[in-house]
């Protein structure tokens, strides 16, 4: 065990003769355990410090290995998440590819439909224009025809006797006017030569003018209805020409809406 400075002070030592000076020994030891003192004071915080560093040490040293494990720790995860990354990389760009790769078929596949649709409905359209024009072929000869026919009787030579003043027919027609006088008479005129034009200065009775008036309307009558007729059969040609023309436009109409179908 240590020697203390308090063992050093109260220390006493048997005297002899001619020994050490008493008053010497006690100052030098008073010295001695001041100093003595001096230095386990020291050597305690020495100790002190020396174990406060100790301490610390130790707690770098922990700390030290915490942070190596940290360190590993973090490397780890860094690995671990750059590995992550790279597959859902991997993953991202093999499904990009893949879901690029099924829109390039569908818009290939879509394409081919448009392509076949469109080369039907022009083939529809083609067929359907050719039978149109077939039936405007037909519609324009017989338009023709009802027009030639309907000029033929405009044209014809009757429209000359119908349309003839009623003087110049009694002038020219004297055989005629007498056969019709002389039924209304009840008796026969005479003929008379060619070149003597008839009597238009006769005076006619109420009841003879009466029986030709009749007769003039009856002619009027028949004229009227011939002309009714033919009234009839020009409005039956414009209508079927309307109904042709309606045909042609709606015709043209729904090709120019499956263009523009087409088209989008």
């Amino acid at each position: 065990m240590p020697i203390t400075s308090l063992e050093i002070k109260d220390k006493t030592f048997g005297t002899r003769f001619r020994g050490f000076d008493p008053e010497e020994v006690d100052e030098f030891l008073d010295i001695v355990v001041r100093d003595y003192e001096d230095l386990v004071r020291s050597n305690h915080d020495k100790e002190t410090r020396i174990k406060s560093l100790e301490e610390r040490l130790s707690y770098f040293d922990e700390m030290k290995d915490s942070l190596s494990q940290s360190v590993l720790i973090a490397q780890d995860t860094a690995e671990r998440v750059k590995q992550a990354a790279q597959e859902r990389s991997n993953n991202i760009i093999q499904q990009a590819e893949q879901d690029a790769q099924r829109l390039l078929e569908e818009a290939k596949y879509k394409a081919n439909e448009i392509l076949r649709q469109a080369t039907d409905n022009a083939k529809k359209v083609a067929v359907e224009t050719e039978e149109l024009k077939n039936k405007s072929r037909v519609f324009h000869q017989r338009l023709k025809s009802t027009i030639e026919s309907q000029l033929a009787i405009v044209e014809s030579s009757d429209w000359e006797d119908i349309l003839r003043p009623t003087a110049t027919y009694l002038q020219t027609s004297d055989e005629a006017f007498k056969e019709v006088v002389g039924e209304v008479l009840g008796e026969t005129i005479p003929s008379q030569p060619e070149e003597e034009p008839i009597d238009m200065t006769r005076q006619f009775t109420p009841e003879e003018v009466a029986e030709l008036q009749a007769r003039i309307e009856a002619g009027n009558k028949e004229l009227a209805e011939f002309e009714a007729q033919q009234n009839q059969q020009t409005d039956e040609s414009e209508q079927h020409e309307e109904s042709v023309d309606v045909e042609t436009t709606a015709a043209t109409e729904e090709d120019a809406n499956k263009e523009s179908v087409r088209i989008l």
